[in-house]
């Protein structure tokens, strides 16, 4: 006797409860869709990086486990960590800033399935190569990850799924406060802008880091 396709497996139905279609980073306002793509592009120290290790700390800290494919060697484990993110939890492809080795990592962590994020970090990788990539590889990775808790999250400088991704943000740095006198500075807090592709959005709570900084 065949069953019904529309029937779900008890496994599964349990499964689907313990993953909410959501993932809301509180601090700044910012949710990620499961199973679908997410787009962030800007320029250098726009808040891309921050803004993913925060969904990256939040999922690892809840027992999931990710994936980031670093295109160029941009993911520090020792910042992660410093992030909240449980680097046990966390599987790391490095890619030595081969565009297609990129690709085809992030083709072969959609296809096995169970992760609760895969971050493609295309940051700093040639603009003029990664605009040679097809689009079939973005509605495929859609469509893999459709009907799963994964969260595909793409970085870069410019937009490149188009409208194979959920939600695009394009990110800036709207103004960078510091403090101290001469050479050595402590940036007290960074003003970020996130803009969709439908309307203007800025977050509530500004990202705030301190590090030292040396002017030239």
């Amino acid at each position: 006797m065949s069953y019904l396709s529309l029937v779900k497996p008890l496994s599964h139905l349990r499964e689907e409860q313990e993953h909410p279609d959501e993932v809301v980073i509180e601090s700044v306002g910012i949710s990620f869709q499961r199973g679908a793509i997410s787009e962030l592009f800007g320029k250098a120290s726009s808040g891309k990086t921050g803004l993913m290790l925060a969904l990256f700390a939040q999922l690892t800290a809840a027992g999931e486990i990710c994936a980031v494919v670093d295109g160029v060697g941009g993911f520090d484990p020792s910042t992660a960590a410093q992030a909240g993110v449980e680097l046990a939890n966390l599987l790391w492809v490095r890619c030595g800033g081969d565009v297609e080795n990129a690709f085809l990592s992030a083709d072969l962590l959609v296809q096995a399935k169970g992760f609760g994020a895969i971050w493609l970090n295309l940051s700093g990788l040639s603009m003029q190569k990664l605009r040679l990539v097809p689009r079939t590889y973005w509605y495929r990775y859609r469509t893999r990850i459709k009907e799963t808790p994964t969260i595909f999250a793409v970085t870069s400088t410019e937009t490149l799924a188009g409208s194979a991704s959920h939600r695009s943000l394009e990110m800036s740095c709207e103004k960078a406060v510091w403090s101290g006198a001469g050479s050595f500075k402590l940036l007290r807090d960074l003003h970020l802008k996130i803009a969709s592709r439908k309307h203007y959005y800025e977050p509530p709570i500004h990202a705030k880091a301190e590090f030292d900084h040396t002017e030239n």
